[in-house]
This record gives structure tokens, sequence and C-alpha cells, in this order.
């Protein structure tokens, strides 16, 4: 390259070069570094880059003078904001042979408003934890650890963050949750699928536990690595009591292993919604949901577990319902979602998101090895479908041709 084509890359350069010497007098500096350093000088002149810099960076002088190599980084993207502007840079300085010195300077120019940016978006999340009493909120590194805690953490688990930053997530857990293998299989699922959520219970510092429902969402970066975990857990202890108690007082109307709607009060209230439902020219659906290979799972993993999956489908079910709908355990591990005023089309919607939800629930204790997948079959009320025997016999058909296409599938009902 000719020297005139160097002058020229030197002068037309979008990104700032300042030559120096050790006591930061400028002897030359292009176009871009004049635009850029400007706002941060008090008289509006470049001559001396030490003392321009002075208000934002006080100590560049000191830290050129302290620099012993004869060659190298002296200062490596020292982020400067320009006094009540929103002009920001990021400042290098190379030192290239003796006395003499490279400042690059790069436009920040939204440095000012991403920072304004992200300190509303921490006071909001700390107004939420704030205000949300029931849900810890803190960050693991990809190998588990915790490098986050928040106030909302700390008044769940009761441990404060001095203690408890850089300790692996395991230690929020039972001894008798088998920790590290747990995290790592709960994590490794997250990465994979992107989230996953379980119940179980949580230990705080004093030893005391309380059960909770926990979601762990992976993060990631540009390229899609995960390169961290956020987890949201939710002490759930006083509705797994109000759970238990019902079960306990459960009527003929409630199903005593799930606590959701026994079949005949299920059908019941079905009944009453068909009949609206055509009277009144009403949308109805319904779900009918059958877990993959149940009887296989539970010859190889026990009874115990069978009981625990039917509460996990019931729990999951009613996470994603409405209030407004029914869902009752209609044969031995069937259930069913009746859906008012709700479409095939919102059924199906409906049914995706408990599929999906069930294959990312992570189970506690001895069966956190084991994954669970079901199929949904979904239809609705039309001139052809005008009661509940109907619906479910749809439902089943559109169930049938799930299995016969695979496991861990949706499918609505089509004449």
């Amino acid at each position: 390259m000719t020297p005139e084509a160097l002058l020229d890359l030197f002068l037309l350069s979008p990104v700032g070069l300042v030559g120096i010497d050790e006591v930061g007098r400028v002897e030359v500096a292009n176009l871009a570094a004049r635009r850029l350093l400007t706002p941060f000088t008090r008289t509006g002149s470049l001559d001396e880059l030490f003392d321009a810099l002075g208000a934002v960076a006080p100590d560049l002088s000191a830290r050129v003078r302290g620099f012993g190599g004869p060659r190298g980084v002296v200062v490596d993207n020292l982020q400067l904001l320009a006094p009540g502007q929103q002009q920001g840079v990021f400042l290098s300085i190379v030192k290239v042979a003796a006395g003499r010195l490279v400042a690059v300077v790069t436009d920040a120019a939204e440095l000012a408003t991403a920072q304004g940016v992200i300190a509303r978006l921490q006071q909001r999340l700390h107004a939420i934890e704030g205000a949300v009493r029931e849900y810890a909120i803190y960050t693991l590194d990809t190998a588990g650890y915790i490098d986050s805690w928040s106030v909302a953490a700390e008044r769940v688990h009761q441990w404060p963050e001095s203690a408890i930053i850089g300790q692996s997530m395991s230690t929020l857990l039972p001894p008798d949750q088998v920790g590290l293998a747990h995290v790592d299989d709960t994590l490794s699922l997250a990465a994979r699928n992107g989230w996953c959520q379980e119940e179980g219970h949580r230990q705080r510092q004093d030893g005391t536990t309380f059960w909770a429902s926990t979601v762990v969402t992976a993060l990631r970066d540009a390229a899609g690595e995960t390169i961290g975990f956020s987890v949201v857990s939710h002490d759930a202890s006083e509705r797994r009591k109000l759970e238990e108690r019902l079960r306990d007082d459960a009527s003929s109307t409630t199903d005593y292993l799930t606590g959701v709607s026994a079949r005949r009060a299920f059908f019941d209230v079905a009944q009453s919604e068909v009949a609206r439902a055509r009277r009144y020219g009403q949308p109805l659906a319904m779900l009918l949901v059958d877990p993959d290979r149940f009887r296989t799972l539970v010859d190889e993993s026990g009874e115990a577990f069978g009981n625990e999956w039917l509460r996990a489908i019931a729990w999951v079910c009613r996470q994603e319902s409405r209030t407004t709908d029914v869902v009752g355990r209609v044969g031995g591990e069937a259930f069913a979602v009746l859906l008012p005023s709700t479409e095939l089309s919102g059924g199906l919607v409906l049914a995706e998101r408990i599929r999906e939800r069930m294959q990312r629930h992570v189970f506690g204790g001895e069966f956190q090895m084991v994954r669970c997948t079901l199929c949904v079959g979904v239809a609705e009320v039309s001139e052809g479908i005008t009661s509940v025997d109907g619906l479910l016999t749809a439902a089943g058909t559109a169930l049938d041709r799930a299995r016969q296409a695979g496991m861990n599938l949706v499918v609505g009902y089509d004449v």
C-alpha cells in the first residue's frame, strides 16, 4: 500500500485514531477522532488528550506512566460517557514505541440510551421482586452454580445472598433428592428443550423444607449456545396442603388420587354444558388426554410412580386450563378437559400446551430420571356431534389416530 493510500485510510477511517506522546500531547488525529472526542473537551480543542478526558478518565496519565513494557495495550476498551450528553465512546491506548502511543476511539452513541434502559429494567425487576412475595428468582451458570440472587429469592429460601452465591443449586435440595444428579438432569433437560418444570421440596438454610413449583429456563447467546439458566421457584406449600385436604375430604364428586372431578361429576357438568352450547349456539370443545406407554412404565417403575404420573397429568391440565374449564378423570389413566365457549382450534392450542408441558416435567425423588409424554385427542360440538358420548367418541377417535401416528402428539377430530 502506498503512503498516499495509508494517509487516506488514516484520515477517512470511521474509527478514531490519535497519535500522542507519553504526556498526552496530540501529534495527529483523524476526523473521526475529533468528532468523537470533541464533546468531552472543555474548550473544544483536542491538543492534549489526557487533559481533554480529565473529567471522565482522570487516571489516564498515571496508567500510561505506570506501563512498563516497551510496547503493548495500556488501556483496553475503556467505556466513557460525555458529561450531560448522549455521546459515548470506547477508548483503547496502545504503546507502539518509546514515547509514542496511539489512542483508538470507537463510537458508542447508544451507550447512554442502553444504560438508561438497563437501569429502568433493573428498577422494574426490583419492584416486581418486592411485590411478588412467594416467587424466588435467581440465575445459575452452566454448571448449576448460583451467580445471582434476588431479594425475593432470599425471602422465599431464607438464604442470604452472601451465603448462597457460588453454591450449587443442589444446596437448596433436601438430601434425599440426590442433589447434584437431580440438578444435572434438570439443567440438561432445560438446555435441550429450552425450559423444564418440576415440583418438589426445597430446603431452607435452617434445614426446614417447603413444597415448590420450579421453572428452569435456558439462557442462550446470539449463537444459540446455553450460557446459563434462570430459575423461578414458587412456594406452593399452601396449595399442596389444600390439595391434600381436598383429597382427604373429597366426596364422590372428586377423584381421590388427583383432586380433579370424578367421572360421574364430570359427566354431569358435561351434559349441562353440551345442552347449553346447543341451546345458545355456542362452541364447546373437549380434550381426551392419555399417557403414552403408561402400563409399561408403571411395570418398570412401580405403582407409586404411576400414581405420581397421574397426579402430574391432572396438575398440568389444571395449570394450563382456565377457571371456567372442567378437568375430570374419566378412566383408569384417561383425563378429559371440557372447554366451554371454545372452538376446535382453541382446543388444539390448549392441548399442545398440555402436551409440551408434560414432556418437560421433571419428577422428584427416585423418579427424576423418568420422562413421560402423552397424546391428546380434541373434538367439538357440531351438527354431527350433539352429546357427551358423541364428544368422547370423537375425541377418542382423534386420540387413536394420534397413537397410530406415534407418541407425544395432538390430533383434532376430522370426519
